[in-house]
């Protein structure tokens, strides 16, 4: 059941709760269970597999956290290319910030790559963990298993993206790419489990930091539509402050995560509300069903500290 949920909510948050299959036009209900079956395969098989290697190895979250950006690079740098096309999907996402020597966008490159950080990997497994515990879940066959289920996506992932906007980056990128993968992978497990244990009787307060700083991220991304490197500086102190205050609360995970999932709640609500009514209703379908595993988690954390606090 664990490694289940974890695997089906990685997809449900990152692309579904964001409302990003409707980024093209609406799509059949048909190809909708046919992009989920793909994300899990590789949101979830990539979220299974950075928690299990950070938990084997005894690390704690800025070991997972690093290697979830290692994954928003592999993904948008040698898969989807985001980084590099700058026509992707009929978007102009480069010329904003554009970086004439490596061929990026610096908006583009730091609102994606967080997205995959807090979203895609980050917050659901919190909230997976909240509810399952912390403790590795796999066994070889499972690695294995889901080891293939990784790489499938990936290629899928590559193939279906081109089909969709044929480009391939220049060789040089895409080797820098590779490389930046690597150095963050290594460099993911020179971090140790922080010393300090979290503090269980702080959880309003890590949801309100959740809600608020990924809620100011989201509106600071999309009110700034010139001076580039102001955006990019505003996006890196928003992140910088939530770090501090997160190192100084010493908050649990799952209430950060709470909060940082609930702004993808009415962020997705405000795309589907520009493709109509029948996205309207899928989009409110997936928030009740996303806040009543929040409030089913938040209950059994609160049990598990009571219990605790009793014993």
């Amino acid at each position: 059941m664990r490694i289940l949920t974890l695997a089906l909510l990685a997809p449900f948050t990152a692309e579904f709760l964001l409302a990003d299959q409707y980024l093209a036009g609406p799509p059949e209900l048909g190809q909708q269970l046919g992009m989920f079956a793909l994300y899990v395969a590789f949101y979830g098989a990539a979220a299974l597999l950075i928690r299990e290697a950070a938990r084997r190895a005894g690390r704690g979250w800025p070991t997972i956290l690093t290697l979830a950006l290692a994954f928003g690079v592999f993904e948008e740098g040698l898969l989807t290319q985001t980084l590099f096309n700058p026509h992707y999907l009929g978007q102009d996402l480069l010329s904003f910030g554009h970086v004439p020597l490596l061929g990026i966008g610096g908006p583009w490159t730091l609102y994606v790559l967080t997205l995959h950080v807090v979203w895609s990997i980050g917050a659901p497994i919190a909230i997976a963990e909240a509810l399952f515990g912390r403790e590795p879940w796999l066994k070889k066959v499972g690695l294995s298993l889901w080891s293939v289920s990784l790489l499938v996506g990936a290629v899928a992932t590559f193939a279906i993206t081109y089909a969709f906007a044929p480009f391939v980056a220049h060789p040089a990128q895409l080797a820098g790419a590779a490389l930046v993968v690597v150095a963050l992978a290594v460099a993911a497990f020179r971090f140790r489990a922080p010393a300090w244990s979290s503090t269980p009787g702080r959880p309003w307060a890590a949801f309100a930091l959740g809600l608020g700083a990924s809620t100011a991220f989201q509106l600071v991304f999309r009110s700034v539509d010139s001076l580039p490197w102001l955006l990019v500086g505003l996006l890196l102190a928003i992140e910088a402050a939530a770090v501090v205050a997160v190192v100084r609360l010493r908050p649990p995970a799952f209430p950060l995560a709470a909060g940082a999932t609930l702004t993808y709640c009415w962020l997705g609500l405000k795309t589907a509300i520009e493709h109509g009514p029948a996205a309207i209703f899928e989009q409110s379908a997936l928030i009740v069903v996303s806040v009543a595993l929040l409030v089913v988690t938040a209950r059994r954390v609160r049990t598990q500290v009571s219990v605790r606090m009793v014993h």
